[in-house]
């Protein structure tokens, strides 16, 4: 969400002020990874990421409206608290799917492969609003792959049926 700043700035908002709503995301950032962490001992992985994907979808669609600081400022808490909830979720879900057996590399390639969407993503966005002069397409964009990422999330299931979850 590098962006957040410079869009914020575009709608009118000082840029230390925008600047905040970066900080705030990463703030409540860690809020969401302890609020998840409870969820997922509680309802479990799947449940938890598929109500993190609403709440971040619901950040997106947020976002698109927000033109006031408050808005902004809603869509960091709300956003964070998600942001933080998926780096709980990734490690033990993998674990659920797929075992502890080779758990490292999968957790590895689930973050190598985050890291490249971090890295691909605010270029793209970038060039959106280099070609539109607005962020609206590049939100649009992230919120219907996060629309994407729940249907695929809500078909996953565990790659041993019917054994339930062995750490070994």
């Amino acid at each position: 969400m590098m962006h957040i700043v410079p869009h914020a700035i575009d709608i009118g908002v000082s840029p230390i002020k925008a600047a905040s709503i970066l900080s705030t995301i990463g703030g409540v950032s860690m809020v969401g990874r302890l609020v998840t962490g409870f969820a997922i001992d509680r309802i479990g992985n799947k449940k938890s990421m598929i109500i993190c994907f609403f709440i971040l979808i619901t950040s997106f669609l947020w976002v698109q409206m927000a033109k006031e600081l408050w808005m902004l400022y809603l869509f960091a808490g709300v956003y964070g608290l998600t942001h933080g909830g998926f780096f709980t979720l990734f490690s033990p879900f993998v674990a659920e799917l797929f075992g502890i057996r080779s758990h490292g590399i999968l957790v590895g390639v689930v973050f190598f492969s985050g890291a490249v969407g971090g890295a691909i993503g605010p270029i793209l966005v970038g060039h959106i609003f280099d070609v539109t002069s607005s962020y609206q397409l590049g939100f649009f964009i992230l919120t219907g792959v996060s629309v994407a990422g729940l249907i695929l999330t809500s078909f996953l299931t565990p790659a041993i049926k019917g054994k339930g979850f062995h750490p070994i």
